[in-house]
């Protein structure tokens, strides 16, 4: 299988097609700007939603999409690996897109944390 860093994504970006095989909740909390959102259950069912191109697979940290190069390229995709995912693309500083929660509905359990996480982060690389 084959694998890029975000940084070497980065460097092609946006003239590439990046499926993000996270949850649609998980996507919709933070994302890669034209992003296609095909979550990791859904791919088997929805490969003909794919663009007939190179396939830059990317999820949160690189489990799921390690899976789902795999399945990809098994069926005859041509797929690469984003290996650390959206994590190391975000603290490479290259740009993501953000859903602010409903006014009335913070963020919930680990979207909540990673958030929070986040937002530090970011202040100190800032400040």
């Amino acid at each position: 299988m084959r694998s890029i860093t975000p940084g070497d994504l980065a460097a092609i970006w946006p003239r590439t097609v990046v499926v993000d095989v996270r949850g649609q909740d998980e996507y919709a909390v933070a994302h890669i700007p034209g992003s296609l959102n095909v979550p990791l259950e859904e791919l088997p069912f929805r490969q003909q939603d794919l663009p007939n191109s190179t396939l830059y697979v990317l999820c949160g940290s690189g489990k799921r999409s390690s899976q789902a190069t795999a399945l990809l390229t098994a069926q005859g995709h041509d797929a690469i690996n984003i290996a650390g995912g959206i994590t190391e693309w975000y603290r490479e500083g290259h740009p993501v897109s953000y859903a602010p929660p409903a006014p009335d509905e913070p963020p919930s359990g680990r979207w909540r944390s990673v958030l929070e996480k986040l937002a530090k982060w970011r202040a100190r690389s800032i400040g």
